[in-house]
């Protein structure tokens, strides 16, 4: 039923790259573009509920963050409205079709407290090679061991958070948003500095066993303390999905 409803609203007035306003949620009013990345989610504010009920928790007018796998601004978008005018979004988009949906909804919503960075974030700066998903949520970074059959490769560029902060004078940073795709760890190496300068929050997206340990190990050897955004407490460091009690899903990485 909820399909058909769906599909009848599509045909009716949602036509992929029409214009519309956000109808509920912590982001009600604002403007996006309907297309097959955004969806109909975007109507009610998208769906990381749990992700903005910390945002609000920890963020403040005059802060500056970090959205790194900003895709077409979910995040970026609520996080902009809770900065305010005084405060500045870092969106770091390397897909070179979502980067423009990004760019899109910063400008229609008139955020010019939103800087846009066409590059990925990585341990090292340079380019890489980028695999482009059927859908925008499933594109990644190429790593050792993934099937990306029938996927297409674009190389992309690379940039260290170290490097940007440095480059580009970036003040004390309040949170750092996290969700690319299996990269996870190969970022945070290249934002150690900036980590341990400024100790932001981070909230970190896993999609990995591998990831959930390699996050959680290097985020407890820079003195954080992990806990999971919603689900069962997080008792084992040392274990990953299946353990219930262990590192998976969405943490928050709070500074000691």
């Amino acid at each position: 039923m909820l399909g058909l409803v769906k599909s009848l609203l599509a045909k009716v007035h949602y036509k992929l790259g029409s214009a519309h306003r956000i109808l509920v949620g912590p982001m009600a009013g604002m403007k996006f573009k309907f297309s097959d990345n955004t969806g109909f989610a975007a109507l009610y504010s998208g769906n990381e509920k749990a992700n903005q009920r910390v945002y609000a928790e920890l963020v403040r007018p005059g802060d500056v963050v970090i959205d790194a796998g900003a895709n077409w601004g979910v995040h970026a978008l609520y996080l902009a409205k809770l900065v305010g005018n005084d405060g500045r979004v870092h969106a770091f988009e390397p897909h070179p079709e979502v980067v423009e949906e990004l760019r899109w909804h910063v400008e229609a919503n008139e955020l010019k407290q939103v800087t846009v960075h066409q590059s990925g974030l990585y341990s090292s700066a340079g380019s890489i090679t980028f695999a482009l998903g059927h859908q925008a949520k499933t594109s990644h970074i190429i790593q050792a061991g993934q099937d990306n059959a029938g996927l297409r490769m674009v190389e992309v560029k690379s940039d260290t958070l170290d490097a940007v902060v440095q480059a580009q004078a970036i003040p004390k940073i309040r949170l750092i948003k996290v969700d690319v795709e299996g990269a996870e760890s190969e970022l945070l190496k290249g934002a150690v500095e900036t980590i341990q300068r400024d100790r932001p929050y981070l909230v970190v997206e896993l999609h990995t066993p591998e990831q959930d340990l390699a996050v959680a190990a290097l985020l407890t050897s820079l003195g954080y303390q992990i806990s999971r955004l919603e689900g069962p407490e997080i008792l084992h460091l040392d274990r990953s999905w299946p353990d219930q009690h262990g590192v998976w899903g969405t943490i928050l990485a709070t500074p000691n």
